[in-house]
């Protein structure tokens, strides 16, 4: 920003430029009313008569007064607005560098002038930096180092609302902020703002964030190098940790990912964290690990969709370690939760279909065994009428267990002559080691 002797300097070069110069006076040109003197810089405003609306105006942007006698609707932020357009197009009518210059470092001092008087309103705050970051881009052959200028804009919109700056233009605000830090080698600011971006983005805007991740690390051992340092000057850097998980997953270094997510948890014990944890455990084969942080994550849960997704992590660790009553238990917590969650129906389904394995380990299959698959049936069968987009899964498995039902032969000889359509109970009387189920299931 140039200083007011640089404007006052050239306030000689021309008519015009003295004119729109002269010293800041704090009240209406020629004795007018402030009411009579606004209006006429409106309706020049609105009808492009810049100079016209600049002298009718001016005084609103030395006194910034926040209202005006008589016009109840005025808004001096908004008022505040239309003098870099005001400097700016007076600017572009000019052929001497030097006055064009000079109106447009004035627009800038009306850009920091409302960025002074509304420090405390973020919202206010958050377009002015917007407005002036465009202003320096489509000034740039005029201002010096406006490029830059313009990314310092955008910086602090991020920081002031990351969640706004990511989606606003359809991710131009975010793009261009992180294409200027990968241009300039500032990785590590570059990774901060796809980390705090990747919160929020989604679909194509997510798609650019993930662009610039392969553009600032060619490899997991290009980022693994980069925040190893980092990591050991700081062992609770979050941001180092987030991008060290996603190097060695994508490494698929288990032993590592585990060390890592472990970390995170400890720094920063989440849903997410939690979840995470719990499925590096899951894929090593530690159930009781899993267990565990799947707890954690489910007392974590904020919504239902991930309430009923660790019941159902959790059913199926249970069944992995072989404890089906308990695995039963979660699948049941997890249609509560939601009725119509078809994956559980299924997990229902292979814990019945796992009791017939571990109630035969030391023994023949029998017909009274067979039974138990009509129960899984049934559950496959409830599975695909609650939730259509487990049919597939559904169509695909069905039949394995339709082919050990009883036959007819095992029904009227083994099974007291059995008829299609009667209802019999799958318990204790079947076998002892059935008792937990108690359902009742349909001869087919």
């Amino acid at each position: 920003m140039k200083s007011i002797t640089l404007i006052i300097g050239f306030l000689f070069l021309s008519s015009t430029l003295a004119t729109a110069q002269a010293e800041c006076v704090a009240e209406p040109p020629q004795g007018m009313k402030e009411i009579a003197a606004f209006s006429i810089f409106q309706s020049n405003f609105k009808n492009k008569e810049y100079n016209l609306a600049l002298k009718f105006g001016r005084w609103i942007l030395c006194d910034t007064p926040e209202t005006i006698e008589g016009y109840p609707g005025f808004d001096l932020a908004r008022q505040l607005d239309k003098f870099p357009t005001i400097y700016s197009q007076i600017a572009s009518n000019e052929s001497d560098p030097s006055v064009k210059e000079v109106y447009l470092d004035s627009a800038l001092m009306a850009f920091e002038t409302k960025l002074e008087l509304f420090a405390e309103n973020k919202e206010v705050i958050y377009t002015t930096r917007q407005r002036m970051g465009r202003f320096y881009l489509e000034n740039n052959s005029n201002i010096s180092d406006a490029v830059s200028q313009a990314y310092e804009q955008f910086e602090k919109m991020f920081e002031l609302n990351p969640e706004k700056t990511t989606n606003a233009a359809r991710g131009y605000y975010i793009d261009n902020l992180l294409k200027n830090y990968i241009n300039k080698g500032e990785t590590e600011k570059a990774q901060s703002a796809i980390d705090e971006a990747s919160k929020y983005a989604t679909g194509p805007i997510a798609e650019m964030l993930e662009g610039h991740q392969k553009d600032l690390f060619e490899s997991p051992e290009d980022v693994i190098a980069f925040y190893i340092p980092v990591l050991e000057e700081n062992p609770e850097n979050l941001e180092a940790l987030n991008a060290l998980e996603r190097a060695y997953q994508e490494q698929d270094n288990q032993d590592e990912l585990a060390k890592i997510r472990r970390k995170i948890h400890e720094v920063n014990p989440t849903f997410e964290s939690a979840k995470s944890l719990a499925e590096t455990e899951s894929g090593n084969a530690n159930y009781d690990l899993a267990i565990k942080y799947y707890k954690e994550a489910l007392e974590k849960a904020s919504t239902d969709p991930q309430k009923k997704e660790m019941n159902l992590r959790l059913s199926n660790s249970y069944l992995n370690k072989g404890e089906i009553k308990t695995a039963d238990n979660f699948a049941d917590a997890a249609i509560k939760v939601d009725p119509n969650y078809g994956l559980a129906y299924i997990n229902k389904a292979r814990v019945y279909a796992a009791a017939v394995t571990q109630c035969t380990e030391d023994r023949k299959l029998e017909a009274k065994d067979r039974m138990v698959y009509w129960l899984v049936i049934d559950y496959y069968n409830m599975a695909k009428a609650k939730d259509s987009s487990v049919a597939n899964t559904v169509n695909s498995q069905l039949p394995n267990y339709q082919r050990v039902t009883p036959t007819g032969e095992d029904k009227f000889l083994r099974l007291d002559n059995l008829q299609d359509g009667q209802k019999v109970k799958i318990d204790g009387s079947v076998a002892p080691c059935y008792s937990w189920i108690n359902k009742t299931t349909t001869v087919r």
